[in-house]
């Protein structure tokens, strides 16, 4: 398992992408901001992507970002400890 930052941008105003949110909370996830999750997979950062991409439109904006030991955040307390736990696999 690894764990990713999924962020997007939707530029779509009005468009209902509660399938991209669904398809996102379907692992197992913490919100980390806004419009950034932290998820864990055994999946490929491009197969998390292309499962994600087909749920945006063509001009919204998508990283799946896999997370290393070393990272920092300010203010995040949502997901703070979420990461660091003991089972996730670096």
């Amino acid at each position: 398992m690894a764990v990713y930052m999924v962020t997007y941008d939707l530029l779509s105003p009005g468009k209902d992408y509660g399938p991209l949110l669904a398809a996102i909370r379907s692992y197992t996830h913490c919100d980390a901001l806004k419009s950034a999750y932290f998820i864990d997979t055994s999946e490929a950062a491009s197969t998390v992507r292309d499962k994600l991409m087909k749920l945006i439109d063509a001009n919204d904006k998508l990283y799946v970002l896999r997370l290393q030991q070393e990272w920092a955040a300010n203010r995040a307390m949502a997901c703070t400890e979420w990461p660091r736990q003991p089972t996730r696999n670096w």
